[in-house]
């Protein structure tokens, strides 16, 4: 079989020609293409205000279009029945916004529960998911205990219990230290290495263009530049509001961020 006759399976989330207008006539954005693969990690960014984040919620089916079309698995969104989270997970900002649960067990299980998952198999995708996260041994812990790493590993946790095709992580390094940064980080690869399609929406890109497949940027509610990390910072981010990870610090000096 000829290279050109393969067929390639659809992307697992497809925006086409998507736009979402306001109440008062304005356009948040228009005519958004945008599409992840499995196993892909894909990084959005954008000044505030840029429409970002908005793009994201479309994306998660949390907020509707008003024209254009949001495919999972080649499958229209608007077609599918019940809850888009078992389809595509987004964890917000705060973190503190998806705690439903007393337990730290009892909040992972909300998803899969509420999901009408027979009680097995809602437990065994939540512990599956806490030992992913590295929560397992804190399963029985308050929510309330848990430090902030521990509260956004937690919102993923939650996610992943309902075994979604893709993730979008908005702004999933906010307020975590080093060792927050790198849980974070291990988690998103994980998830990618078992094809999971990951969407960080991020200003902080210095903690995760490493691992990026794919960087986009958005700017007045369009994406002026995607690709590979390497040439879109090549294309010059700083145009956008975008500060460059690239930018050499020699000394105090450096650290100064006003013209």
């Amino acid at each position: 079989m000829a290279a050109s006759d393969l067929v390639l399976p659809p992307p697992i989330l497809r925006a086409q020609g998507l736009g979402h207008r306001f109440a008062d006539g304005a356009w948040a954005f228009r005519g958004i293409d945008y599409s992840l693969e499995a196993g892909m990690v894909a990084v959005l960014a954008g000044r505030n205000g840029a429409g970002k984040t908005f793009l994201a919620k479309h994306l998660a089916g949390l907020l509707e279009p008003t024209e254009g079309s949001i495919l999972i698995s080649g499958q229209e969104m608007r077609a599918i029945h019940g809850s888009k989270a078992e389809h595509v997970g987004y964890v917000f900002q705060d973190a503190r916004l998806q705690a439903v649960g007393e337990t730290v067990l009892d909040d992972v299980l909300f998803g899969p529960t509420n999901l009408k998952f027979c009680p097995r198999e809602a437990r065994e995708r939540s512990e599956s998911a806490l030992l992913a996260c590295g929560l397992a041994e804190r399963r029985h812990c308050f929510v309330h205990s848990l430090s902030g790493g521990e509260l956004r590993r937690l919102a993923i946790a939650g996610v992943l219990a309902m075994m979604p095709k893709a993730v979008i992580l908005d702004e999933p390094f906010a307020n975590l230290d080093l060792d927050g940064v790198r849980a974070v980080l291990k988690i998103i690869q994980s998830m990618a290495g078992n094809g999971i399609a990951v969407l960080v929406v991020t200003h902080e890109l210095e903690k995760v263009l490493g691992i990026a497949h794919c960087f986009t940027v958005m700017d007045d509610g369009k994406i002026v530049l995607s690709g590979m990390p390497k040439s879109v910072l090549a294309a010059g981010i700083e145009s956008y509001g975008l500060r460059n990870p690239f930018h050499a610090f020699n000394g105090i000096v450096d650290l100064q961020w006003l013209d």
